[in-house]
């Protein structure tokens, strides 16, 4: 059951709907970061092999990194709507989606800048705010646990031989039992009352029962809208994951190939994710370091690992910032219409319901 507490109250951030300026500011920064970046490839010794199999790379191989990261995002507005039980339109699930996944890249919060703004977005737009909060806050738990999953079911697949690997026991099986648990951990505190302590000073008291009363909405949430089995959801949150190993998969390919195996190839991308948790803008060197660092782990050549996932980045940072700007710019003509907020309210009428 939804939390009684109001959702104004429980949300960790001060998150709104960026300006047009403040938007441009950002998407500036990332370009200059960028270009340097590239400027360093081009010109930094030792990187010579990087730089020629880029310069080699297969356009249609291309082409297909691009298909695989647009159907990535493509899935999380699927599995937005899903969390929505479907109360919204494509087009505004469409805006919505390509919004928070634009922020992601342009805030640095380490993934959780996009479902903030979609819970502002989502109260304005006239969803209650114990809907729009907590269907938020599960989204962004949902997508993280299907990485979980895969980790679970890939270290466990690999270990046992069912996927080709070749890798110990330690880097297949350690890292599923680790994920298991951690979800299991994850779950637990969804069933715990949220602590108020007295010894604390009144505003991190205050902080920490918003954060923890958040979280408990959220995995109370996300069981239930999995107990529902949409599978617009639950495919949704599958493809999300899916597609970006594909498109990992097709960057590889695309610089002459030199991907590990099936199983340790999974288990390299979801791992390496982690660096995606650094609050820079679009995880810039998290992500870059955490998933060249995995692959080369677990058996792939530095030089083909790094070509292939710069190659990858490009596509992951540039599609959602493209599409995420044009987003934005209709979301907020939408938020205008009061006549649309009044519709959207009471299609959630239902939902809000305690």
């Amino acid at each position: 059951m939804l939390s009684a507490m109001p959702a104004e109250t429980i949300t960790p951030t001060a998150a709104s709907v960026p300006a047009s300026g403040a938007l441009a500011r950002r998407v500036l920064g990332l370009v200059v970061i960028l270009v340097v970046l590239a400027l360093v490839v081009s010109v930094m010794p030792g990187l010579q092999d990087v730089r020629q199999r880029f310069s080699q790379a297969e356009p249609v191989w291309i082409a297909v990194v691009f298909g695989c990261v647009l159907g990535s995002m493509l899935s999380y507005v699927a599995a937005l709507r899903g969390t929505l039980s479907r109360q919204i339109t494509w087009r505004a699930s469409w805006n919505l989606g390509m919004a928070e996944q634009g922020s992601n890249v342009l805030v640095p919060t380490g993934g959780v800048g996009g479902p903030a703004l979609g819970a502002v977005v989502l109260r304005r737009a006239g969803v209650p705010g114990n809907v729009a909060t907590p269907r938020s806050a599960a989204l962004f738990l949902l997508t993280s646990a299907t990485s979980f999953a895969a980790i679970v079911l890939a270290g466990t697949a690999t270990g046992l031989g069912l996927l080709p690997g070749g890798a110990s026991p330690v880097g297949t099986v350690l890292p599923a039992v680790l994920a298991l648990a951690l979800v299991a951990v994850v779950v637990a505190l969804g069933h715990l009352p949220v602590a108020d302590s007295q010894d604390e000073p009144r505003f991190a008291r205050r902080w920490a029962r918003r954060v923890g009363a958040l979280l408990r909405d959220g995995i109370q949430q996300s069981i239930r809208l999995l107990r529902g089995r949409d599978a617009l959801l639950i495919g949704g949150c599958i493809g999300y994951l899916a597609f970006a190993i594909a498109a990992v998969a097709a960057a590889f390919e695309a610089v002459g190939g030199g991907g590990p195996p099936l199983g340790v190839f999974i288990l390299a991308y979801t791992l390496g994710q982690v660096g995606a948790l650094i609050p820079t803008p679009g995880g810039l060197g998290g992500t870059e370091g955490g998933l060249i660092g995995m692959f080369v782990v677990y058996g792939a050549e530095a030089a083909p690992a790094a070509a292939a996932v710069l190659l990858y980045r490009v596509f992951q940072l540039g599609l959602p910032v493209a599409f995420g700007l044009l987003a934005f710019r209709q979301i907020r003509r939408r938020l205008r219409d009061e006549e649309m907020t009044a519709a959207v309210a009471a299609r959630f009428t239902d939902e809000a319901a305690p």
